[in-house]
């Protein structure tokens, strides 16, 4: 967990970053491109520096090379197998109660419309209460929930928030049960960043609105030259530390090493789990045995999945102007690499007090691999699974294929569709809902036009 150890060294550290940044301003002005190599190296310095100046506050120190945190792949590997590690958790779920009042706040093109489907099916079958947006698919985003962005509870309380909403602790507290627990999911950075501008097209809207005079395929570095700027020319506000945005981070306190270990030690204290997209079947297991969920229930079918636009591509660590991009985004993005730093290792930190994590990962890998290619060609007929030390015996019919099929947009409309039917709906009407599918339908041919893998 992460605690304040030390409010005179951080209030240093602090200073001391404070005027190093004044260095980097103050010298590039006057010394110009000439001293660009001088002032990018000190740049990454002080991302550097900051991350050791976190390091004050959580349980475990950031390494003193900075090379060493880019791949953590032995170490993890070595977590998961080590048997001198001690163990807190069985595998089995048998003996706790399975959760059914949680929020996942999700981070944008980080997997997070799998999981929504995944969590929309868990609610689904156990006839819980969503709480489903008036508009067709968002929470009012990016700006924060307000009460007439959902649909009136109709029942005793809300079981389950997960469509796109800024956190806002007291907002959600408030809306939520107590005993609700929060969950969310994050991914390399540079990665993420990638998948967002490709996802919302900004390469060729920078040439549509005469921002850029490049060919498409070279606006991805422009824009990373100078992204404040171009960002600013697009009227775009949320792309800087976009994982951190969505989890309630303000833009502003982003060169405030205390706000970012605030912001940090919020996230560690309200999350029960934060998972990693790169570890995503690894991410399941674990929200499994916290949440006490049967194998079945964790059963998905990828999407979302999308090719990259020429010009952006998925990182690529043999080609240096990738290389190069990526140290930009990073210098401007740091926020959100020392979060993913941050969680990814406290992730690992608690798969090794886990008993025979990696084996049932392994069972479960295999199992949904079977599963979702059987639904995606087969979904007829009955899918058998035997009992196993990881769970019950349970089938997958039918009807449990068409739901792990589902888009994210089409399942909100179903569950829409069910609100409605229940007594004493207090806003809109079934014929109002109507209107909304229509526009649902105009996204959904959108959105399957689309490329996927």
């Amino acid at each position: 967990m992460i605690s304040i150890k030390n409010s005179h060294v951080l209030f240093v550290v602090s200073l001391v970053l404070n005027c190093m940044f004044m260095l980097v301003v103050l010298y590039g002005r006057r010394m110009g491109p000439v001293v660009y190599k001088q002032s990018h190296q000190l740049e990454k310095d002080v991302v550097f520096l900051q991350r050791n100046a976190l390091s004050l506050v959580v349980d475990k120190p950031f390494t003193s090379e900075p090379a060493a945190m880019e791949s953590s792949n032995n170490t993890r590997v070595n977590i998961i197998t080590s048997s001198s590690k001690p163990t807190t958790r069985a595998a089995s779920t048998n003996s706790c109660d399975e959760v059914n009042h949680f929020a996942f706040v999700k981070v944008h093109k980080a997997g997070s419309d799998t999981l929504a489907v995944m969590f929309q099916r868990f609610g689904d079958e156990r006839n819980l209460s969503f709480v489903l947006p008036v508009h067709v698919w968002d929470l009012h985003w990016p700006n924060n929930l307000r009460e007439k962005d959902y649909l009136p509870l109709k029942t005793d309380e809300f079981n389950i928030l997960t469509y796109h909403c800024l956190y806002n602790k007291t907002i959600f507290r408030k809306l939520l049960p107590e005993k609700t627990k929060y969950i969310t999911i994050l991914r390399e950075p540079y990665s993420q960043f990638k998948s967002t501008f490709n996802y919302f097209n900004i390469a060729h809207k920078m040439k549509e609105r005469n921002v850029s005079n490049l060919a498409v395929e070279n606006n991805f570095g422009l824009f990373l030259s100078d992204p404040d700027k171009y960002m600013k020319m697009m009227k775009i506000v949320y792309l800087p530390n976009f994982m951190a945005f969505d989890l309630g981070f303000r833009r502003d306190d982003r060169n405030d090493v205390q706000k970012v270990i605030n912001f940090l030690q919020e996230i560690e204290n309200d999350f029960t789990l934060v998972m990693i997209m790169e570890h995503f079947d690894e991410s399941l297991i674990m929200l499994k045995r916290l949440f006490c969920w049967p194998l079945e229930s964790i059963l998905y079918i990828s999407k979302n999945v999308r090719v990259y636009n020429h010009g952006v591509g998925k990182p690529n660590t043999t080609d240096p102007v990738d290389q190069k991009n990526m140290a930009l985004h990073r210098s401007w993005s740091q926020i959100d690499y020392v979060m993913y730093d941050h969680f990814n290792r406290t992730f690992w930190k608690e798969v090794a007090l886990e008993k025979r994590f990696a084996e049932e990962v392994v069972f479960y890998k295999s199992l949904n691999d079977d599963i979702s290619a059987h639904c995606l060609k087969t979904p007829k007929l009955l899918f058998h699974v035997n009992a196993s030390e990881w769970n019950e015996a349970f089938d997958v019919p039918m009807e449990i294929c068409q739901r792990m099929k589902q888009t994210v947009l089409r399942y909100i409309k179903k569950l829409k569709d069910d609100y409605f039917a229940l007594p004493n709906a207090t806003i809109a009407s079934p014929q109002n809902n109507n209107k909304a599918s229509i526009l649902l339908d105009d996204m959904e041919k959108k959105y399957q036009q689309k490329q996927k893998l």
